[in-house]
């Protein structure tokens, strides 16, 4: 499945999530998420690019689009904060390399902090996809490229994201949230990976 395809599933399933369950939304991502990370044509586009940073973030569709295909560049040892999703559905897998995944839920509330646990932990992969849900137990984490080289992650977004929450660690163990703007290094990058790729 090459990055074309890709974004027209995408689409698709947007257009017909109102008629689907969220196990039925997110079987058709991780299936077409599955497919595109498992083309060597694709893991050869992202061992062969060269983000700008540590941290590259790109959006491989069109930012008007309703939904979001975003391609992670992780340098070694970089990794995200705890984060939500601003409540879409969605799913994430590696193109290349490996991930750690550790997902939370919030146990309680204190004033502008919260208490958080954590709720599992995952490691992406090529082929491996971890779902995204509104649920509490689903919806907060943090990934992070534990190994000495590069690591690319596909996320997918039924909705768009535009602002979401990190958690940073306050006194006693609590985390603060801080609302924050999703940014991209690159928009639209989508047309210069492979378009022929099926294998």
């Amino acid at each position: 499945m090459d990055v074309t395809a890709l974004i027209d599933a995408v689409s698709r399933i947007k257009s017909q999530a109102d008629e689907l369950t969220r196990q039925e939304t997110i079987g058709q991502l991780s299936g077409a998420l599955a497919e595109f990370t498992t083309s060597t044509q694709n893991q050869h586009f992202a061992e062969e690019y060269h983000p700008s940073g540590n941290y590259t973030r790109l959006l491989l569709n069109s930012p008007q689009d309703a939904y979001q295909v975003v391609l992670v560049f992780w340098g070694p040892g970089q990794g995200s904060p705890i984060h939500d999703h601003d409540d879409t559905i969605g799913a994430v897998s590696a193109l290349t390399g490996e991930t750690r995944e550790i997902k939370y839920v919030v146990t309680r509330h204190e004033g502008e902090c919260v208490q958080l646990t954590e709720a599992g932990e995952f490691t992406i992969a090529p082929g491996r996809i971890t779902p995204i849900l509104p649920e509490d137990d689903k919806q907060l984490h943090l990934m992070v490229n534990e190994k000495a080289h590069w690591a690319a992650t596909v996320h997918v977004y039924l909705t768009a994201i535009h602002r979401y929450r990190q958690y940073e660690a306050a006194p006693g163990g609590a985390f603060r949230t801080a609302e924050t703007r999703l940014w991209f290094d690159e928009w639209g990058v989508g047309r210069r990976m492979p378009t022929s790729a099926r294998s």
